[in-house]
């Protein structure tokens, strides 16, 4: 979905995701979400 938005290939997403996870010290995409929800001010989603 992210990719399809963006107009990049999976792979490439793939990618950038994995050199964000380290560097957030995050793991999975699920992760991520809850991370940039607590940016937004949105929070976890249940």
């Amino acid at each position: 979905e992210i990719g399809e938005r963006m107009h990049l290939s999976p792979r490439t997403v793939s990618s950038h995701l994995y050199r964000v996870f380290p560097k957030l010290g995050i793991t999975s995409r699920a992760a991520l979400r809850d991370a940039l929800g607590t940016v937004t001010g949105e929070g976890p989603t249940p």
